[in-house]
């Protein structure tokens, strides 16, 4: 993952203190939901971009102070309640706004990019250009809506802006690389229509895998449905700042972070320029410079011991200023990111009959080690690499930006469905949910009301699911509910593997007397979830707020 390294000032008020935690009243929530499928299309939306290491400037108090925060697109984990108030550490520990990171992120990328046409004679103007971010498939909605605001506080249109999920914009492009430009494999394949191929998205900070076809009409349909994690070639990096705290003592790193951040950047750019020249073939030491502040922690008896009395015996030297590792204590470094995305396609492979061919794309795609393990591990499969794989996102992001129905169905990594409190069915609910409202009858507490299952094969124009809200009284203008997300399929209940996705508030014109009913809309499908909600009957849109980040 290429690092944004470009110092950006103001963050002044965000370090002063932290953003409250709001406490939405969810009172209200709808007793009965009747449930109904249909399909619904929409223009694809979305938000934001990858490159989350950089150095950011901060002025405090009139002097300038700085801060390092590294591979932050991992800080927004999976399954990770993000909200606007997110705070993340930066390499010393200092806590900044994570909407500010990220936004200064895209800021300054998006004034690179206008700059750059400028200097090159094209005016752009405000609303002619729409702008593709892109994002690990593996993350959920909220982290989708939280780098959507990021880029809207970063100057740009929420009406321009497109979300891109990462395997899907490799493979767009891809089924358009000309056969000159692949590395290995036949490219020619995987554009065949009714072809399946595994696409493995390996990273910096993550690997994710998605498995396409390829219809009659040239469009994408995706067989299984997005899956990884966070084992890119951070891993590496990790492994190998290991070594630091063994030779010159505990928490070395750590002092080098706080005493000179600079030192620390040269120490893991050296690194990842080095690290490319490690080959299957490599049998050499990797040499580096040793951080002179690293070697004056200790001395060099004492290093000599530390290297000694630990698993780095015979494979480090230190030599002056020169840091000698082995050839195999190199290799070791990759062994375990490399194991689990082996592990994770294999699981892949035994779920998709006939899955014959898998495209490697990202910056970790393009390491040796990693190829030539895929080679030897699936023998019997065309494994396909363009010679730009790093570049395979960006690149298909323009395409996806220019058409993005050119993916035409999409798998849900999730169930979804709304918490509500329904009389209680013994044969339905755990006993241990049971209890008594305020008018004697008997309910199941935080009951889970599906909307639509995990592993459903939906349009990417969308699929409407339409559910009927109930409010509890008469004079009741307003409901809210709790929307949820879940690995399992028909839970009946909400436990602690439950995410929870948004609020949907709804609220009811003035003008509507005595009871009614609202109709809610949830778009499940596009990149990111649309939900609106009607009066049932007159077909009237309600004001409706589905808050992913409160």
């Amino acid at each position: 993952m290429a690092a944004v390294e470009k110092e950006l000032k103001s963050l002044q008020d965000s370090l002063s203190e932290k953003v409250k935690k709001a406490n939405a009243n969810d009172s209200g929530i709808p007793e009965s939901r009747r449930t109904t499928l249909g399909d619904r299309s929409y223009k694809g939306t979305g938000a934001t971009p990858k490159h989350i290491r950089k150095t950011t400037s901060f002025l405090e108090d009139d002097e300038p102070s700085f801060a390092l925060t590294e591979n932050k697109q991992t800080s927004l984990k999976p399954k990770q309640n993000v909200k606007n108030d997110l705070y993340i550490d930066d390499v010393s520990g200092k806590s900044l706004s994570a909407i500010k990171i990220f936004s200064l992120s895209i800021k300054y990328l998006k004034d690179h990019c206008l700059t750059t046409m400028r200097e090159r004679g094209i005016e752009p103007g405000g609303t002619e250009i729409k702008y593709v971010l892109t994002v690990p498939a593996i993350w959920n909605d909220r982290s989708k809506q939280f780098m959507r605001t990021a880029a809207v506080e970063a100057g740009i249109g929420n009406d321009h802006i497109v979300l891109a999920l990462e395997p899907e914009a490799a493979s767009v492009y891809c089924q358009q690389v000309p056969l000159e430009n692949l590395k290995i494999g036949i490219g020619k394949v995987i554009s065949v229509p009714g072809t399946r191929y595994l696409v493995a998205d390996i990273g910096g900070g993550t690997a994710d895998f998605s498995v396409h076809e390829v219809d009659e009409d040239g469009s994408l349909t995706e067989l299984y449905r997005a899956s990884g994690g966070p084992y890119g070639g951070i891993y590496v990096d990790k492994k190998y700042l290991e070594i630091y705290d063994i030779i010159c003592g505990q928490k070395a790193l750590e002092k080098l972070k706080i005493n000179d951040i600079e030192e620390y950047l040269t120490l893991l750019r050296e690194f990842e320029r080095k690290k490319r020249s490690i080959t299957p073939e490599f049998q050499t030491f990797f040499v580096t410079r040793l951080s002179l502040i690293l070697n004056k922690m200790c001395s060099e008896e004492d290093k000599l011991k530390a290297i000694e009395s630990s698993y780095l015996k015979d494979q480090v030297k230190i030599k002056n200023d020169k840091l000698k590792i082995s050839a195999s204590l190199m290799k070791s470094f990759f062994e375990d990111s490399l194991n689990q995305i082996i592990q994770h396609v294999w699981e892949i492979l035994r779920n998709i009959p006939n899955l014959e061919n898998i495209l490697i794309v990202g910056g970790y795609g393009e390491c040796s080690l990693l190829q030539e393990r895929f080679k030897k591990e699936f023998l019997d499969k065309n494994i396909v690499i363009p010679n730009d794989c790093s570049l395979a996102i960006i690149k298909g992001a323009v395409l996806f930006g220019q058409n993005p129905r050119v993916v035409s169905a999409r798998i849900l990594r999730y169930s979804y469905g709304a918490a509500i409190q329904p009389i209680f069915n013994p044969k339905k609910h755990p006993d241990e949910r049971r209890y008594i409202d305020k008018n004697g009858i008997e309910r199941c507490k935080e009951a889970f009301d599906q909307l639509i299952a995990r592993d459903t094969k939906v349009p990417s124009t969308g699929k409407t699911v339409t559910s009927t809200g109930v409010p509890v009284s008469k004079s009741q203008k307003k409901y809210n509910l709790r929307i949820y997300c879940t690995e399992q399929k028909n839970a009946t209940v909400i436990d602690e593997s439950f995410q929870l996705l948004g609020k949907l508030k709804i609220s009811a014109p003035d003008y509507i007397e005595g009871k009614w009913e609202a109709e809610e809309h949830y778009t499940f499908g596009m990149t990111e979830i649309n939900v609106s909600a009607t009066v049932k009957g007159t077909g009237e849109y309600i004001e409706t707020t589905f808050d992913l980040l409160e």
